[in-house]
């Protein structure tokens, strides 16, 4: 008895020095799309949940949706959705700066339309996508709301030929106290 109180004792302090288990983020992210010899530059929005399995390693779930299209070469594209799941490897804070890769499973759907201008007016292609979903990336912490963290990542959808999609993404994480 007395080791599983030790054991409980020790797992609880870890996580009172550290961030709660449990964290969400919201995220807005600039896309670069490269589909059949156009460049494509979408903007949409993620929310991702997650919890720490162990200090600097948590599991997370992850959805995007397509909030502005981008027209080139008589097409607009979008980042219709996102979904999967990831793992996330996070070093401890220094001087309230972490940093971070997050490597995981994604399915996402990108949806060009031909502008009412081009010769093919009214056309459009859904195409379903899936690959690793990588991710770098620096959070700072805020000062006055200290479970609030400021995020900045480079992104990267590795689906194969013909697309190729990267992102800018800024975002803002809630961990539980």
């Amino acid at each position: 008895m007395r080791w599983l109180i030790a054991c409980v004792l020790a797992v609880s302090s870890s996580f009172a020095t550290a961030d709660g288990p449990v964290y969400g983020e919201v995220q807005l992210a600039a896309a670069g799309v490269q589909h059949s010899d156009l460049d494509f530059y979408p903007v949409f929005g993620s929310v991702s949940v997650g919890a720490f399995l162990l200090p600097g390693f948590g599991i997370e779930v992850f959805a995007d949706s397509g909030l502005a299209s981008d027209r080139r070469g008589g097409f607009h594209l979008e980042v219709k959705e996102a979904y999967g799941v990831a793992a996330r490897f996070q070093s401890p804070p220094s001087r309230g700066v972490q940093g971070y890769i997050v490597l995981g499973w994604v399915n996402f759907t990108v949806d060009q339309q031909a502008s009412a201008t081009a010769s093919l007016a009214g056309s459009s292609i859904t195409e379903d996508f899936q690959g690793a979903r990588v991710s770098i990336g620096v959070m700072q912490r805020m000062q006055r709301f200290r479970n609030l963290l400021f995020s900045f990542e480079y992104r990267h959808y590795n689906a194969g030929e013909p697309l190729r999609m990267d992102a800018l993404v800024l975002g803002l994480r809630v961990n539980t106290p």
